[in-house]
């Protein structure tokens, strides 16, 4: 029966695609548009509307493919089509010009439905022309009946800016017409996005502003599309600020909030597991799954409250004379601002809804007299009343689970399923367990798939999309590192962890969590006390996910038990062992007597304070300095650990220093006789240093009496505002016919280059091994907690004098030159023969040899979940 329907489906799609195109042809786009409307033989679907749109636009261009748009959405239009007609044909969508001319016309028909109207609104919010938005909300209030089931004139403040202490009966006597809710003028604007927004809506947030200011809560490393948004409104002066604009990793505030989260999840796991006996019965290593559990919520705390840390500076920075906040479909900033009365009765702060979901902008009011309320008797007091109320129910914790987190947990030690999965005779098998991490993962499957070539390896996913997991092991396939002999020969890809547990579990075990904690809540809102970042992102989960992940943590116990039980590995990589996730296997690797391995494809300081301690039996480092960091600070002994490499600091395959550099250059667009190449690698770091260092570089470069060219690649995670500020100072400068700011590829730029300035990066390292000339650049007086110039035994250059001698040295003494490293270089061999892969598998080897005898007791593990190297500010 399903054959027969699916091919009378077929069939109808071919008729109705011939028909439309007959039509088309014959009597134009007009006709083939009445008939998708109006024909009872039609089905209109997405795929229809917009396989007839791009007919249209192809064969008789974008006016009448506009054209059409609008007579469909004027003739019987569904309340999907909005969106279908006005939003999903993309970069051909009718313009703003266009649909505000139309408006009316499509008014007439969806002001006939209040659904309509709503949907017709929700699409041009999607599309960011918000003023048409607000145009058509206050049209409908207008003529809005008296049994409305639409709030308009909530609507309409929702997406008007409001002040946050603004209540609805105040409110409502200042509404007038579109043009008395747009913002007021304003020199500094700081806007503080919930979601992302669309240029076009930002454009109407910035109206009356000479700057603005963008900074997106969700955001850690400042990726608006500046560009986009300057386009928009070319007029105003566009900065970016994210996540650490204002506290980064080596921010003594940073390290407080660490050390706040830290404790405040330490004391809620133990108080959960001592108060809740059951636990045992499902996890048998009570203690090493509370130290699992430690990591996770503390994570979950540390980087909400970084998050909202951003914002609550940024939002009482007095260099804003006016702030403007578009909350979304969270409660976090919800939770933030109405958590201090210096926020919500700031009279320069104003909040709205602009969100592409009608739906966020209707429940806005709403959400806001709810939080105003809340503020009146403090925001976390609602958390810990239905605590109190909890304990009042409750004389004495339950001493079983409720039944449905027992059939969740039991459910959760289920077997898990291949994706892929390969087994050899006469091999050993070993797990690699890595995440779906975008810094990480390529380099995890890239030892995954050297190691299958000697083992049986199993790639254990803890988080992310096996599909994606399964491009990157094709993609390995492509290394021109991969012996042929092992091509062909892919890992295998497992799954382990439990499912997210559902709804019903989640609020029963809610309960459950709320009663073991509720004293410890009580004490730690008192012990944070005045400390409004921590307390509100500590509110905030205690009833938005918090007891879901105590209970997904237990869960992802009982599967990753089940799967190591079941499969006896000889041993277990963790690549990177930092995620919370992959740091489960070191406990439950230990209780089931595999040996574990952290194997580290990146290079770790202890001054970081955000990294954890080493749980594993084993580390694999890059070289012998990371060895001794491990011992001093990361909990792991210098015995236990191996020198290997990385695959991310390798040298190209036969590698001629100076054929590569020729073949470089040109890859970069540089023709022969050109001048030679200073590379300027950054790295995220306080604007104030790395600008005035970047001006230094540029000064001596300029000072010097030979031709030179100096390009800086911004790192990744820098977004376009840092970019933006490099080309300024390029210009304040007068330097722009040598000085450049290229998005090349980053190996391109350090093979092309005869001296590599860097500011302590690992690129450092990177183009030492690649043999060129290398120094480090910073300020006097400023220190920074890697000291690539001592790793590596080159030029520190703290003032312009000094770079300038450096790089005249480099440019005239070549590999003789101090930056050349050649000590690091002789003390460091295997750095430079790529026998990285070929390491690996020697520590592997030597691992299973050892075996389980020489697993570290517990005894032996470091007493803190993180590095514990004395904490200083850096350039701060």
């Amino acid at each position: 029966m399903k054959s027969i329907i699916d091919y009378l489906g077929k069939l109808e799609r071919q008729i109705t695609r011939f028909s439309l195109q007959v039509i088309l042809m014959v009597f134009g786009a007009k006709a083939a548009g009445t008939y998708l409307s109006y024909s009872p033989f039609v089905r209109r679907t997405q795929a229809r509307i917009l396989w007839l749109h791009e007919q249209i636009r192809s064969r008789s261009g974008r006016e009448a493919a506009d054209r059409f748009v609008i007579d469909y959405l004027s003739a019987r239009p569904r309340l999907q089509d909005y969106g279908i007609a006005l939003v999903g044909t993309g970069a051909h969508r009718p313009s703003s010009e266009r649909v505000a001319a139309a408006l009316p016309r499509l008014l007439a028909v969806a002001g006939q439905r209040e659904d309509a109207s709503i949907s017709l609104a929700s699409a041009l919010l999607e599309r960011g022309d918000v003023e048409l938005a607000l145009e058509l909300v206050a049209e409908q209030q207008g003529k809005a009946r008296s049994k409305s089931s639409v709030d308009w004139p909530s609507l309409l403040r929702s997406l008007s800016p409001r002040h946050l202490y603004e209540t609805t009966a105040t409110a409502s006597s200042t509404i007038g017409s579109p043009e008395h809710l747009r913002p007021g003028p304003s020199k500094n604007r700081l806007i503080i996005l919930d979601e992302e927004l669309s240029p076009a809506a930002i454009k109407s947030l910035a109206a009356g502003a000479d700057k603005i200011t963008l900074l997106q809560y969700r955001d850690l490393y400042g990726r608006i599309d500046l560009r986009a948004v300057q386009a928009e409104i070319p007029e105003c002066q566009i900065a970016v600020e994210h996540g650490r604009s204002r506290v980064d990793r080596f921010h003594r505030r940073y390290f407080d909030i660490h050390q706040e989260t830290l404790q405040t999840a330490e004391l809620l796991s133990k108080s959960f597991v001592k108060n809740a006996p059951w636990v045992g019965e499902f996890i048998s290593d009570v203690q090493g799954f509370a130290n699992d559990l430690t990591l996770e919520l503390s994570d979950m705390l540390f980087f909400k409250a970084l998050r909202l840390e951003s914002v609550y500076q940024a939002a009482l920075d007095p260099a804003f004379d006016s702030v403007i906040v578009s909350f979304g479909d969270g409660f976090e900033l919800f939770r933030l601002f109405y958590s201090d009365s210096a926020l919500w009765q700031d009279s320069r702060i104003k909040g709205c809804c602009r969100s592409r979901k009608i739906k966020t902008v209707s429940k806005f009011a709403s959400r806001l007299a709810d939080m105003q309320r809340r503020a009146t008797v403090g925001s976390d007091a609602p958390t810990l009343a239905h605590i109190a109320s909890l304990q009042e129910q409750e004389e004495a914790l339950p001493p079983v689970p409720p039944e449905t987190v027992r059939r969740y947990l039991e459910q959760s030690a289920t077997p898990a399923k291949y994706a892929s999965k390969t087994r050899l005779p006469g091999r050993k098998t070993i797990g690699y367990v890595a995440n779906d991490t975008r810094a990480y993962v390529a380099s995890s499957i890239q030892l995954a798939t050297h190691l299958q070539g000697h083992f049986n390896v199993d790639v254990i996913l803890t988080q992310g999309n096996p599909a994606n997991l399964l491009k990157n092991i094709e993609t390995a396939q492509n290394d021109p590192y991969l012996p042929q002999e092992t091509k062909g020969q892919r890992p295998g890809l497992v799954k382990v962890g439990a499912a997210a547990p559902g709804a019903t579990a989640t609020k029963a075990f809610s309960d459950v969590f709320l009663l073991a904690v509720g004293d410890t809540v009580r004490e730690q809102f008192a012990t944070i006390g005045r400390d409004v970042v921590v307390r509100a992102a500590l509110d905030f989960l205690l009833t938005e996910g918090l007891s879901r992940a105590v209970l997904h943590t237990m869960g992802n116990v009982r599967a990753i038990a089940t799967h190591l039980a079941e499969q006896s590995y000889a041993a277990i990589a963790i690549s990177p062992i930092r995620s919370a996730r992959n740091a489960q296997f070191a406990t439950l690797g230990r209780e089931n007597r595999v040996p574990t391995l952290a194997v580290e494809p990146h290079c770790l300081n202890s001054a970081y304070c955000r990294y954890g301690t080493v749980l594993s039996d084993y580390a694999a480092v890059y070289s012998d300095y990371y060895a001794q960091e491990y011992d001093r600070y990361f909990g792991i002994p210098k015995e236990r650990c191996y020198t290997f490499g990385s695959p991310r600091v390798l040298r190209p395959i036969d590698y001629d220093p100076i054929a590569a550099r020729k073949d470089a250059r040109r890859k970069i667009g540089l023709h022969p006789g050109d001048p030679p190449i200073i590379a300027v690698p950054t790295q995220p770091m306080p604007a104030e240093h790395i600008l005035a260092v970047w001006r230094m570089i540029i000064r001596a470069a300029k000072a010097l009496d030979m031709p030179v060219r100096v390009i800086l690649k911004a790192h990744p995670e820098e977004g376009p505002g840092h970019v933006g500020r490099y080309r300024q100072i390029i210009a304040e400068e007068e330097a722009t016919d040598l000085c450049y700011v290229a998005d090349v590829d980053i190996k391109d730029l350090l093979i092309a280059s005869e001296l590599v300035l860097t500011a302590y990066s690992v690129t450092a390292l990177e183009a030492v091994v690649l043999e060129r000339n290398v120094a480090i650049v910073g300020q006097e007086g400023v220190t920074y907690p890697v000291e690539y110039d001592k790793i590596l035994g080159i030029p520190l250059c703290l003032t312009e004098k000094e770079t300038l001698e450096t790089i005249r040295e480099a440019l005239t003494l070549h590999g003789s030159a101090k930056s050349g490293a050649q000590q690091f270089k002789a003390a460091n061999p295997h750095l430079f023969d790529n026998s990285t892969f070929d390491r690996l598998k020697e520590i592997v080897e030597d691992i299973i040899a050892k075996g389980p005898e020489n697993i570290r007791r517990r005894q032996e593990l470091p007493a803190s979940l993180f590095v514990t190297a004395p904490f200083r500010e850096y350039l701060v």
